[in-house]
């Protein structure tokens, strides 16, 4: 017990959880987080991107109900990373980088309470910059991690450009992605790579090319590096635009199989996308092909 008390003294936890119109599920689980074990070092911040200036009451309980919670309300909708980097400055206008900084979805919940004990003991010294652990979804039951083992092809993200730039090609891909398990040639996200079902999944942590954005864990590493979460588009693209941050920098990414969380996908944007939705999706796509993915790369 005594050894679990220092390895919690040396290591502090920031989780940065973003709300839009999901206040029952960031309830649950901001209540989750604070019953894991060894969470004396962790600090939550909810950044609501509910739009306006009033703040919905149940948001505001969190907060008074634990000292450990703040909630952070910039009365407006500033996309995921957007809300993330902002909340993350923040808090470091007050307080020191944490060791491990949590940036996720609310519709989350984590596997037994040792979640915090498990990543303080696996990860002791600075191996890695970030964390991608088992994200099992509620619609299929499968990890959506690791979201990309390999590095995707330039000729790939340039296609993305064109299939989500018109409405009608974008839902019918939205459609076949639906029947991935049947048809084997389609992903719910565009992001992510195909892989077959009969593939045998390690049980070891390895390194990956990017982690599945509903749930990541960034080590203060990655930001004293240089790393940021100043995201070029205001949704979707999350993924690769850590991936390539963490490539630029000569770090590594690990998928960790054995720190797990259950995401009960697709509460917030929809399975089948409104128009608004595919529009950042096409600009993230975009982003993400101009800024990384050039003709010319390698």
């Amino acid at each position: 017990m005594r050894n679990n008390d220092y390895i919690e003294e040396v290591q502090s936890v920031l989780v940065l959880c973003i709300n839009y119109h999901n206040e029952i599920d960031t309830h649950a689980f901001v209540n989750d987080l604070l019953k894991q074990k060894s969470t004396n070092s962790l600090r939550i911040c909810i950044i609501n991107n509910n739009e306006g200036e009033t703040l919905e009451p149940i948001l505001s309980c969190l907060a008074k109900a634990d000292p450990r919670v703040n909630v952070l309300h910039p009365g407006r909708n500033l996309g995921y990373f957007g809300a993330a980097a902002w909340g993350l400055q923040q808090y470091l206008a007050k307080s020191s980088l944490p060791t491990w900084i949590i940036v996720c979805n609310t519709d989350i919940e984590l596997y037994g309470n040792d979640f915090f004990i498990k990543l303080f003991s696996f990860y002791q010294t600075d191996n890695c910059a970030v964390i991608a652990p088992a994200i099992y979804s509620s619609l299929t039951g499968e990890d959506q991690n690791p979201h990309i083992v390999k590095r995707p092809s330039c000729r790939r993200m340039q296609f993305y450009k064109w299939v989500f730039k018109y409405y009608p090609i974008y839902i019918a891909y939205q459609l076949l992605s639906l029947y991935r398990y049947k048809l084997w040639f389609f992903t719910l996200n565009p992001f992510s790579n195909f892989r077959n079902k009969s593939q045998s999944i390690t049980i070891e942590p390895q390194t990956i090319y990017a982690p599945h954005g509903s749930f990541i864990l960034f080590h203060r590493s990655y930001f004293e590096a240089g790393g940021t979460l100043e995201h070029g588009a205001f949704l979707f693209g999350e993924e690769i635009f850590v991936a390539e941050t963490v490539r630029r920098l000569g770090l590594r990414i690990v998928y960790d199989p054995r720190l797990k969380v259950r995401h009960r996908e697709h509460r917030t944007t929809g399975i089948i996308r409104s128009r608004q939705i595919a529009r950042y999706q096409w600009e993230a796509a975009v982003y993400c092909a101009d800024t990384f993915f050039t003709t010319r790369c390698k």
